[in-house]
């Protein structure tokens, strides 16, 4: 199985970092629940998250808010933590 990667960045992160997910492209839900893993965000109390992900492509701005939305490989995002 191929796999892709998504590059992308906090906000307030100079830098890019690489997420490499299985396939050629991800679902929203999936990068975003990835990102969360890779930066060790779950780590609050209970089960489920107390905070979103807001994601927007870092070439042209398009906010990405559609969780089944599919990004292809090589997709650069910034991402938001948001309330």
């Amino acid at each position: 199985m191929s796999t892709s990667t998504i590059l992308y960045k906090f906000k307030a992160s100079l830098n890019f970092e690489s997420l490499p997910l299985p396939g050629t492209s991800a679902r929203l839900f999936d990068i975003k629940r990835a990102i969360v893993k890779a930066k060790k965000l779950d780590k609050s109390s209970g089960s489920g998250l107390e905070f979103d992900l807001a994601i927007e492509n870092a070439t042209t701005n398009e906010a990405y808010d559609d969780e089944d939305m599919i990004l292809p490989r090589g997709t650069r995002i910034v991402v938001r933590r948001v309330a």
